[in-house]
């Protein structure tokens, strides 16, 4: 007979077993894993060391590039507007430093820096107070449609800067939308605004659904200063929203305003003074830039 005795001790065998063949499964696989990660670990710090070395031999061209580039561009800006004023006309949101190296490159290029003006999101007219303000400073009724109070904006904007005038003179036109937070006026020129045969710079910050809206303001607006004064239009490159692309396909635009697509880059810089030079004297706008319808990356020096 098998005793009580017999059957604990054959059960702790048993468990024993259990527990040995557990611990000694579970040190095989904690070892071939260990081992998988430590190659995994040599396999991940030879590759990050090669892209950091590849990294700086990029960073090293880089510099090189900038360097000569930095010596191009002042070859193809020096005197190119010599004694023209510019005047910036900035859409909501452009970056600072493009703005500052812009404002450089016109001094390099001998231009005089007559002010800029910057629209404000209000231009979306996306709320009744905005649109019944604006309507008013445009002498608009209550009844009028935001593509009435769009039109009517183009129209009178484009005439005030083709009318050198005071603009913090009462009943201005620039100094009430000042006023109502639709533009700011910085730095204008002494005197009347813009300077007669004043040359502008339109910047965009080729940002998603841009202040003032393309359709609706911008590509308007500057039909209606093509013929009063020469134009030239940058835009940072890859922008997700280009109204390069919008000026290249428009007729009259692609002939009359210069374009550049890649304005925060040194060459492109370079490019908007050289556009903006070129249809000043009268000629063909050109196209700089890496979309469709550039005509050219930059300028040749």
């Amino acid at each position: 007979m098998i005793n009580l005795r017999y059957h604990i001790v054959s059960l702790v065998a048993v468990f024993l077993a259990l527990a040995i063949g557990v611990i000694a499964g579970t040190t095989v696989i904690n070892d071939q894993v260990v081992k998988e990660l430590e190659r995994s670990d040599r396999a991940l710090r030879t590759a990050l060391a090669t892209q950091q070395d590849t990294n700086t031999a990029l960073k090293s061209q880089v510099g090189l590039f900038n360097t000569w580039g930095e010596a191009i561009v002042k070859r193809l800006e020096k005197d190119q507007l010599r004694s023209r004023d510019v005047v910036l006309i900035l859409s909501n949101g452009v970056d600072a430093k493009i703005v500052s190296n812009i404002q450089d490159a016109l001094t390099e290029a001998g231009a005089t820096r007559s002010g800029s003006i910057t629209f404000s999101t209000r231009w979306n007219l996306g709320d009744d107070g905005s649109r019944r303000q604006l309507g008013s400073i445009l002498d608009l009724g209550p009844t009028a449609t935001t593509t009435d109070i769009a039109s009517r904006g183009v129209e009178r904007i484009a005439a005030r800067l083709d009318t050198p005038s005071d603009p913090s003179a009462s009943g201005d036109l620039l100094q009430a939308l000042t006023q109502s937070g639709f533009i700011q006026v910085s730095n204008p020129s002494a005197g009347a605004f813009p300077p007669a045969g004043s040359l502008i710079i339109w910047l965009s910050s080729g940002g998603r659904n841009p202040s003032p809206p393309d359709a609706q303001i911008s590509l308007p607006l500057l039909r209606a200063l093509v013929g009063r004064m020469p134009l030239a239009f940058g835009e940072p490159l890859n922008s997700p929203d280009s109204l390069s692309d919008q000026i290249h396909g428009d007729a009259t635009l692609s002939t009359e305003v210069a374009t550049v697509d890649h304005v925060d880059t040194i060459l492109g810089v370079a490019s908007l003074v050289v556009g903006l030079h070129d249809v000043a004297a009268g000629l063909p706008a050109p196209h700089y830039g890496r979309r469709a319808g550039a005509t050219a990356v930059a300028p040749t020096p």
